[in-house]
């Protein structure tokens, strides 16, 4: 009885396939890495060169091999039992000693990029003056940047997700961690670099381009990991200096609101609080209609203020804000909403958020989700 063929139909496929994704490969290695920005940028994309061109010849021998052996030593049909062959010491070795060998540059290489570009901090032992410098503190989920001068001097502004510098400046990223660790990382700028609890990491920018730059928390923080956004808005020198010098008349005519719940708040506009729910990266942890991990709904937290007793709805939502983790909404058991935002805000801008919340909730009497604990 003459043996069936062995169908070679998915075998063809996956050859495609293999072969499809060889193609594409360096194309969407070469879609990323750092395109403009880094204070070392040119000296990172000559890494991210160099280590392409040792790695592609790497990865089409061994592509080619695998398909060598695939196809030469494939199973025939369904009673035959391919050759087996034995293993070759000496190209086993020479794989394992080369192998070992383009690790070694590689770490050489990295590690030298590194050591002058990434872990240095402004300073004497280094070439890099700093024009501007900014605090960056990570925490669940949300990134806040402080402003400092070149000479270190505090300008008091402070703000949360958008990060604004100024282009062909060199401005020094202080990056840390309020809670769990972070990574910082806005991949058209530069690689990621960690926010550390307690550590403070360098990120050092030198952007020639203006326009806003998108990137994200890197390092898996909690359920809400996916919208601890990064937006770093690029400007003309002049216009940052416009902004910056705005910023400080706005901050040196503020009047934080406090934690004192008898203060009496105005009447709030909802478009104003709106944007203010942005600015201050509540929408990390808030949704208006559906409640997130980190956080209840805003029309649950419009709904729930309508019934608890001894609160009117505007002085529930009042210390919901600003004393956030007195009493905990139910169904979330641990607090991790920053607890200063009544020195953030106003009484004019406490005034707004509690108006939008209050307009999303678009309460209805009826059931609603239970009060607080």
């Amino acid at each position: 009885m003459t043996p069936k063929p062995f169908p070679i139909k998915r075998q063809w496929v996956a050859l495609v396939g293999v072969i499809l994704a060889a193609l594409v490969f360096p194309a969407t290695v070469f879609a990323h890495g750092p395109v403009s920005g880094g204070v070392s940028n040119d000296v990172f994309n000559d890494l991210f060169t160099t280590m392409m061109w040792i790695a592609t010849p790497i990865f089409l021998i061994v592509e080619i091999l695998l398909l060598f052996a695939i196809i030469r030593y494939r199973r025939r049909s369904h009673d035959e039992m391919p050759k087996q062959v034995h293993g070759n010491t000496p190209l086993e070795l020479s794989w394992t000693i080369g192998g070992f060998v383009v690790i070694a540059v590689v770490f050489v290489l990295g590690y030298q990029v590194m050591r002058e570009n990434k872990l240095v901090s402004a300073g004497p032992e280094t070439e890099f003056t700093p024009d501007l410098t900014i605090h960056v503190n990570g925490y669940m989920f949300n990134w806040d940047y402080e402003y400092f001068l070149a000479d270190g001097d505090e300008t008091g502004v402070m703000t949360t997700r958008d990060l604004y510098i100024p282009a062909n400046k060199n401005v020094l990223l202080e990056i840390e961690s309020k809670d769990v660790q972070h990574s910082f990382w806005v991949p058209k700028l530069a690689g990621k670099v960690d926010a550390v609890p307690g550590y403070t990491n360098t990120m050092l920018l030198n952007v020639d381009k203006t326009g806003t730059y998108e990137g994200q928390c890197a390092e898996y923080c909690g359920l809400n990991h996916y919208a601890m956004l990064i937006n770093v808005h690029v400007m003309d020198p002049a216009e940052f200096d416009a902004w910056l010098s705005d910023q400080v008349v706005q901050e040196s005519e503020f009047q934080p609101v406090g934690t004192d719940l008898s203060v009496e708040l105005p009447n709030g506009n909802s478009d104003e609080g709106e944007q203010l729910v942005y600015d201050l990266g509540c929408t990390a942890c808030h949704a208006d209609n559906k409640d997130q991990p980190s956080g209840p709904a805003f029309q649950r937290m419009s709904m729930d203020a309508h019934h608890v007793e001894g609160y009117s709805p505007e002085q529930y939502l009042h210390e919901s804000i600003v004393l956030p983790c007195e009493q905990l909404t139910e169904g979330y058991d641990q607090c991790i909403m920053p607890q200063d935002y009544g020195e953030r805000m106003d009484a004019d801008d406490l005034a707004d958020v509690i108006a939008y919340i209050t307009a999303v909730g678009q309460y209805e009497p009826g059931p609603q989700p239970g009060p607080r604990k």
